[in-house]
């Protein structure tokens, strides 16, 4: 049975939030949404999202905090992490990969950029399926 891919988008404005979640409603991709990096782990672990779409200035833990927990955890050790960051902090995205995150995008989004990580994750997920399966 086929199942639209999942996507669990952290950030804590609302307005980002509901932006994505349209974006990507028409792209036929589910999208759920968290406002903190505590729900995203709770999230991350019972909705086993496709990808995690992470904005690392969420403000109860850091962006590094959650992805090191989501990388440490067998259950959601393999959903590729795409860090969110403003442009004004693209110089510290050296760090981003020491932490776990496989890819970045700055904010304001870019949505040719997003379009282009969405496609090419969701797709290398279709491959290592159809091989599996």
């Amino acid at each position: 049975m086929y199942r639209h891919p999942l996507i669990l988008v952290v950030d804590e404005n609302q307005q980002n939030l509901e932006l994505l979640n349209s974006y990507f409603k028409k792209l036929k991709i589910a999208c759920i949404g968290a406002k903190q990096g505590v729900k995203a782990i709770i999230l991350a672990q019972t909705q086993q999202p496709d990808l995690i779409l992470l904005d690392m200035m969420v403000s109860d833990l850091s962006g590094s905090q959650v992805i090191n927990y989501l990388k440490r955890n067998p259950k959601t050790a393999k959903i590729p992490i795409i860090a969110v960051l403003p442009f004004i902090l693209v110089h510290n995205q050296e760090h981003l990969f020491l932490t776990g995150a496989e890819q970045y995008i700055t904010k304001p989004y870019d949505f040719s950029q997003l379009n282009f990580l969405i496609d090419r994750y969701l797709n290398l997920l279709n491959s290592s399926s159809s091989l599996s399966g």
